[in-house]
C-alpha cells in the first residue's frame, strides 16, 4: 500500500457527497415539471424561511429523485433502503416569488453510497468513474452566465450519463422511485474545499519528505519507546512559562518533557481526560517553543492550534487572553506596543467572522484583514514605537531613545535570568546528590551545624574522660598498680576501676589497665574527628551552595523577579517548580517584549503584496504575526488555504511549514478532515479524550470499506479490521485514535501520555467518571465537597452530587426529538426557586458561570428554555452534550427527558454522553427526572450513576 492510496482513500472520504437525511426535517413537495421550469410557487419560500429572513432569497437542496417505499398490504417491505432516500440532489437558490436560481458554488451530487464500488451492490444506481468523468469534462458548463435551464440541463445530462436512465423516468436500475420531489432548507456549507484541494495537490505529484503526514498516514504502530524520567536535562530544556500562578503538574510536566525531545516527524498524544489541564498544557508548549527561539535569537516558530468545531478553538482563543498577573508594581506583563491584547490569532471562516468581531476576538485572514492589517497600520506602529520605549525605560530604569537598544536590553536580561535558571537547576542537583530526602537547603545547613557541634562536644567529652581515667589512675597507691598480677591487688585495682565506670561506658571493662581504655578512646577520638571532619567538609560544600543560592535569590529579587526570600527547597524537582513560576514566567514576557522589538524593526508588506500569496508575501505575513501573537487558531476547513503560495503561475502548498501543530479535541476530528494539514508541519502535538464526544462521521461502515477497497488501502473486506484498530478508517475513528498509533510512547497501558491529576470537580462528581471509564487512573486533587470549608452551596443544602425526582410517566416525541414538559417545568420552577441564592453565594463570580442544564435531545433544549421565566434565561446555558463541550460551570443540571416506562437507551448508549455531562460540574451535578427511567444495572452508565445517587443516600428534593 503506497502513501498515495491512504491520501486517495482520504481525499474520496471527504469528497464523498452523501444522501440527506430529511424526513424528520421541515420540507415542502413539488413536482419535476415545476422543477424544469424553475417556478414552483411562493408558498414553498413561506414555508421553509424563519422570520428573520429579509433577503428574499432561501438556500435549498431540491431532492430531485427518491427511491419509492414499497409497501405489502399495511406492511412495509423490508429492504436495504433507508425511508426517504434521495438519490439526486440539486442546491438550488429560492427567491420569495417561488423562482429557483442556479446555486453559486455549489453542484448536484448523486450519493456516493449509491454508486460502484460499493459494498451492498443492491443499491448501486451508476458507477463513480461516470459521475469523475462527466463532472471532469463538464464542469466549464457551470462556469459564467449561468441559468436556470443551462443548469437543470447539465443536471438531467448528469443524472442520465451516470444511471442510463432519462430524469423523467420513474424507474432506474429496477429500482421505483416517487413522483415527488421534495425541497429542504440547504443549511450545509461548503467547508471541505480547502481539504479537497489539498489533498489533490499531494495526489499530483507529492512532495519528497513529509515525515510528519508519513507517520500519520503509515499503516503500521510506531515502536514504544522507553518514558522520559523528569532528570536534570529535561529541566534545563523548559525554558519557558505562559502562566506565573501555579507550576506544571507531574503529568503536564511528563507531557512537556517529551515535547522537549520531539524530533521532525514526530507525533505526541496526550489523552487528556476533563479537568486535568490541557489548556495549561498547550500554553506551555507554546510558551516554551516561543523562548527557546528568543533566547537564539531566531525567528518565532510558525504554532497553529486546530480542531473541526468552532467551540475548541475559540475555547484557546479565550484561555490565551486570560493570563493572570503575578506582579502588582511592575509592567513586564502588559503589553509594549499597542493594539494587540492576546496570544492567540483567530482565522475564522468568512461566516463566522462577525463572531469573532462580537466576541472581541483577534482576527484576520488569508489577506490580513482585520487584526493584522489595524496593527501593522503606521499610526499603530508609531504609537507602540512610542509605547516600548516608555515601558522598556519604566522596567529597566534606562533612557534608551531607539528600539534596537530596547531590544538588546531585553534580550541580555532574558540571558541573563536563563542563566541563573540553568544555575538554581544546577545547584540543587548537585545538592539532591548530597542531602538526605525530604530536607530543604536551609535545614540541612541547620541540621549539619548542630551535628558538627554535637561531634565537637562529643570529642571534648572523650578527651576529659581520658583526663579523668589517668587522674584515677595516678591516685592509686604505686604498689597496687605494681602487683597487680597478686589476686589481693588484683581484686583491689579491679574495685577500683569498677566503682569509676560511668553507666553509659559500656565499652570499659573492669579488668582492663590504662593503657587499655586510652587505646578505646582513642579510637573514639578518632571516630569523632573523622566524622567532624566529615561534617565540616559537607557543611562547607552546603554552606557554599547556600552562598550560591542566597546570590542568585538575591539577584532576582534586584531583578525584579522576586518581592522576597522564597526559602530553600527540599528537591530539584521543587526547585523547578519554583522556576516556573518566576524566572520561565518572567522569561515568556521578555521573550513577548523581545519580539515586539523586532516586529517594531520588521519590514512591512507594500501596498501591492497585501493580500497576495507569493511564498515571501506568505514569509513576511506569518513572521511579523508570530511576533505578536506566538499561536494560530483555525479549524482544520480553514488551515489549507492559509499555506497555499502562488509562485510562477502555478499554485503550491508550504509543506512542512508549521513548527508546531497542536490538535485540539483530537478526539472529535475525523482522520481524514485532518490528516492532510500534517503535510504542512514539522511535528504535532495530539490532545484529546476518547471518551468524551465522538466526531460526526461522514460516510458510513459500508461506503467507507468500498473506498478503502477501490483505493487499495485493502484488499478483502477481512483487512478493514486492521485498518479500523489501526484507526485509519473513516466511518468510526478519530484523530486522537490515529495519534495513538503513531505515537512511540505509552502510560497505563494506552498509546499516548496521559494527564492525571483532576481539578476541576469535588471528588464526589468526578469519581463517577473515573469508574465509568477512566479505570480509577485519575486523581482527583480538589478534595470531597463536606471537606471543604468554603464549599459555597452548603449553606444552600445543596449537595455536591444529588437527584430530584420528578414523576413523570414517558416522554413524548417531535420531529424525531425527545422532549418531557413536565419534567422541563420541574427544572424551571427549582431554577426560579434557587438562582438568585445561589448567584449571592457565588457573589464574586460571572452569573452567567453558574448553572448550566444538559439534556441529551435537542426538543428538550426548547421546551426548557421556553419554561425558563425572562429574568433568569440569559444567565442559564441550556443545550446538548455537544453545547457544554470543554465548558464548565458551578453547577451542571441533567435533564433525564425519560419517564419511568420509556427506559434510559439514548443516555446509556454511549458512555461518552454521561461522561461529559458529569465532568462539566464543578461544584454540584443535579440529575432532575424519573429516577425509574435510569437503569438497574451498574454496567450501564445510568445504572451507574443510579447505584452512585442511592448508594451516598443523595436523593435530593
Amino acid at each position: 500500500m503506497s502513501s498515495q492510496n491512504v491520501t486517495k482513500y482520504f481525499r474520496d472520504s471527504v469528497a464523498a457527497k452523501l444522501k440527506i437525511n430529511f424526513k424528520n426535517s421541515r420540507y415542502t413537495i413539488s413536482d419535476l415539471d415545476s422543477i424544469i421550469r424553475g417556478k414552483i410557487g411562493n408558498e414553498h419560500f413561506a414555508t421553509l424561511s424563519d422570520r428573520k429572513n429579509v433577503s428574499g432569497k432561501l438556500d435549498v437542496i431540491v431532492v430531485a429523485k427518491t427511491i419509492k417505499m414499497n409497501f405489502d398490504g399495511q406492511q412495509k417491505v423490508e429492504t436495504n433502503i433507508e425511508d426517504m432516500s434521495g438519490i439526486l440532489y440539486i442546491p438550488a437558490v429560492l427567491t420569495v416569488n417561488g423562482v429557483l436560481l442556479p446555486s453559486e458554488g455549489k453542484y448536484p451530487w448523486i450519493p456516493r453510497e449509491h454508486l460502484h464500488p460499493i459494498i451492498d451492490e443492491e443499491l448501486a444506481i451508476g458507477y463513480v468513474n461516470d459521475f469523475d468523468e462527466f463532472m471532469s469534462n463538464n464542469y466549464q458548463r457551470l462556469e459564467n452566465n449561468l441559468t436556470w435551464k443551462s443548469y437543470f440541463d447539465f443536471t438531467k445530462d448528469l443524472y442520465e450519463a451516470v444511471t442510463e436512465s432519462g430524469i423523467s423516468s420513474n424507474t432506474v436500475k429496477e429500482i421505483e422511485l416517487e413522483t415527488n420531489v421534495y425541497i429542504i432548507k440547504d443549511d450545509s456549507v461548503n467547508a471541505t474545499r480547502n481539504i479537497l484541494k489539498l489533498y489533490d495537490h499531494l495526489l499530483s505529484g507529492q512532495p519528497d519528505r513529509l515525515p510528519l503526514y508519513q507517520n500519520f498516514i503509515n499503516k503500521e504502530f510506531t515502536s514504544l519507546s522507553p518514558l522520559i524520567p523528569n532528570r536534570l536535562s529535561e529541566m534545563q530544556k523548559h525554558v519557558g512559562q505562559m502562566g506565573g500562578e501555579y507550576p506544571l503538574s507531574p503529568s503536564q510536566r511528563e507531557c512537556l518533557n517529551h515535547f522537549n525531545n520531539m524530533e521532525e516527524g514526530e507525533i505526541l498524544a496526550v489523552n487528556g481526560p476533563p479537568g486535568t489541564g490541557k489548556t495549561t498544557l498547550l500554553q506551555s508548549l507554546v510558551a516554551n517553543l516561543y523562548v527557546e527561539r528568543a533566547l537564539k535569537k531566531e525567528n518565532p516558530p510558525v504554532i497553529v492550534a486546530s480542531s473541526t468545531n468552532n467551540q475548541a478553538v475559540t475555547n484557546i482563543i479565550e484561555s490565551f487572553g486570560k493570563i493572570k498577573p503575578k506582579w502588582e508594581n511592575s509592567n513586564l506583563e502588559q503589553r509594549w506596543i499597542e493594539g494587540v491584547d492576546s496570544f492567540a490569532v483567530y482565522f475564522p471562516s468568512g461566516s463566522k467572522e462577525k463572531e469573532a468581531k462580537e466576541k472581541g476576538f483577534q482576527y484576520t485572514n488569508s489577506r490580513g484583514e482585520n487584526f493584522f492589517d489595524e496593527v501593522e497600520s503606521n499610526e499603530n506602529i508609531a504609537r507602540s514605537a512610542e509605547k516600548m520605549l516608555k515601558e522598556c525605560n519604566r522596567y529597566f530604569g534606562t533612557n534608551h531613545t531607539d528600539i534596537k537598544q530596547c531590544e538588546q536590553t531585553i534580550s541580555n536580561r532574558l540571558s541573563a535570568i536563563e542563566e541563573i535558571r540553568q544555575k538554581v537547576l544546577s545547584l540543587f542537583s548537585e545538592y539532591n546528590q548530597m542531602a538526605p530526602e525530604g530536607v530543604s537547603l536551609d535545614t540541612y545547613m541547620t541540621q549539619l551545624s548542630k551535628e558538627k557541634s554535637e561531634w565537637e562536644d562529643t570529642f571534648q567529652a572523650i578527651q576529659q574522660r581520658i583526663s579523668e581515667w589517668q587522674t584515677h589512675f595516678s591516685n592509686l597507691p604505686f604498689f597496687v598498680r605494681l602487683l597487680r598480677f597478686i589476686p589481693f591487688f588484683k581484686n583491689k585495682l579491679v574495685s577500683h576501676i569498677r566503682y569509676f565506670i560511668l553507666p553509659d561506658e559500656e565499652c570499659i571493662d573492669e579488668s582492663m589497665n590504662l593503657d587499655e581504655i586510652i587505646s578505646v578512646y582513642s579510637e573514639k577520638a578518632k571516630e569523632a574527628r573523622e566524622k567532624i571532619k566529615q561534617v565540616d567538609l559537607i557543611h562547607q560544600q552546603i554552606s557554599e551552595l547556600s552562598t550560591k543560592y542566597n546570590q542568585l535569590i538575591e539577584e532576582l529579587i534586584t531583578l525584579n523577579i522576586l518581592e522576597k526570600y522564597p526559602g530553600s527547597f527540599v528537591s530539584l524537582d521543587k526547585a523547578n517548580d519554583f522556576l516556573d513560576t518566576t524566572i520561565k514566567y518572567a522569561s515568556f514576557w521578555l521573550a513577548v517584549h523581545y519580539y515586539e522589538c523586532r516586529w517594531l524593526t520588521e519590514k512591512r508588506l507594500s501596498e501591492k503584496q497585501k493580500g497576495r500569496n507569493f511564498e515571501n508575501v506568505l514569509n513576511r505575513f506569518y513572521t511579523n504575526l508570530s511576533m505578536l501573537t506566538p499561536c494560530f487558531v483555525m479549524t482544520f476547513y480553514q488551515l489549507p488555504r492559509l499555506l497555499l503560495a502562488y509562485d510562477n503561475g502555478k499554485e503550491h502548498f508550504l509543506y512542512n511549514y508549521i513548527d508546531l501543530l497542536i490538535v485540539d479535541e483530537a478526539g472529535q476530528v475525523t482522520p481524514e478532515i485532518a490528516a492532510c494539514s500534517f503535510s504542512l508541519a514539522k511535528r504535532a502535538v495530539v490532545v484529546g479524550d476518547v471518551y468524551q464526544i465522538e466526531p460526526v462521521w461522514n460516510i458510513n461502515e459500508t461506503l467507507d470499506m468500498s473506498l478503502a477497497l477501490s483505493n487499495d488501502v485493502i484488499t478483502s473486506i477481512e483487512q478493514f479490521e486492521q485498518l479500523r484498530v489501526l484507526g485509519l478508517n473513516t466511518s468510526e475513528s478519530s484523530v486522537m485514535k490515529v495519534a495513538g498509533k503513531s505515537c512511540k510512547y505509552e502510560k497505563h497501558q494506552q498509546r499516548g501520555l496521559f494527564l492525571s491529576e483532576h481539578r476541576r470537580c469535588y471528588d464526589d462528581i468526578i469519581d463517577y467518571c473515573n469508574k465509568l471509564v477512566y479505570k480509577g487512573k485519575l486523581e482527583p486533587m480538589r478534595g470531597k465537597a463536606a471537606e471543604d470549608d468554603k464549599f459555597p452551596l452548603a449553606q444552600l443544602s445543596i449537595p455536591s452530587l444529588a437527584h430530584i425526582h420528578v414523576n413523570s410517566q414517558q416522554s413524548n416525541k417531535k420531529a424525531g426529538s425527545r422532549y418531557n414538559e413536565i419534567e422541563a417545568r420541574a427544572i424551571a420552577a427549582w431554577i426560579n426557586e434557587h438562582f438568585y441564592r445561589i448567584r449571592d453565594a457565588y457573589h464574586e463570580e460571572d452569573p452567567k458561570s453558574l448553572i448550566g442544564i444538559i439534556t441529551p435531545f435537542k426538543m428538550q433544549v426548547r421546551t426548557i428554555k421556553r419554561a425558563l421565566s425572562p429574568d433568569v434565561k440569559p444567565f442559564v446555558n441550556v443545550g446538548t452534550v455537544h453545547t457544554f463541550q470543554g465548558g464548565e460551570r458551578k453547577v451542571i443540571i441533567m435533564s433525564t427527558v425519560y419517564g419511568k416506562n420509556d427506559g434510559c437507551f439514548f443516555i446509556d448508549a454511549n458512555k461518552s454522553l454521561l461522561n461529559v455531562a458529569v465532568s462539566r460540574a464543578k461544584d454540584s451535578f443535579l440529575v432532575m427526572g424519573d429516577m425509574n427511567c435510569l437503569s438497574d444495572s451498574a454496567n450501564k452508565p445510568s445504572g451507574l450513576l443510579k447505584k452512585m445517587l442511592l448508594e451516598n443516600d443523595v436523593v435530593y428534593s
